[in-house]
């Protein structure tokens, strides 16, 4: 785990992270980095199992992130992450399990990397979660909800999480 840490910290040397945080911003950032455009999109379905939650899809103008439709807004910023990690990381796709339903008519030749997942056992899969982590702690996320104002804090004190 210390060595997939300091692998993702050397993929993010240099990257600032912008401060006040926002997606927005950061997919401005990465944007910019990139000299290309990076585009947000919903996945076309509602959480399939069998298929995955986030897309990553380069072609020669821009990047496009696909997030999963039906996720809470949170998942959504998390799956997000995610795909910038790959992008960050310079990931390929390894196989096109899905891809061709997910992309439907989209002609082969326009994209020029598709990275899709539906595990997160790969090195790549966790080197990507691994970024879009220290970009949350980077960001100010704390991992750890805060701890509850008044009686329910005191009552999260004397009970704990159960």
């Amino acid at each position: 785990m210390r060595r997939l840490r300091r692998q993702a910290k050397d993929r993010l040397a240099g990257f600032e992270v912008p401060k006040p945080f926002s997606i927005e911003a950061l997919c401005a950032q990465v944007s910019a980095s990139r000299g290309r455009a990076l585009h947000l999109h919903p996945l076309p379905y509602n959480g399939a199992a069998d298929l995955p939650c986030g897309l990553w899809v380069a072609t020669a103008q821009a990047d496009h992130i696909f997030h999963a439709r039906g996720a809470s807004a949170l998942h959504q910023q998390n799956i997000i992450l995610h795909e910038i990690g790959h992008m960050l990381c310079d990931h390929t796709l390894d196989s096109a399990d899905g891809v061709t339903a997910l992309l439907g008519d989209l002609d082969p030749a326009v994209v020029r990397r598709v990275l899709a997942r539906t595990r997160y056992s790969t090195p790549a899969e966790q080197e990507a979660e691994m970024v879009a982590a220290l970009i949350r702690e980077q960001a100010g996320w704390s991992i750890a909800p805060a701890r509850p104002d008044g009686a329910l804090g005191l009552m999260n004190d004397v009970f704990g999480d159960r």
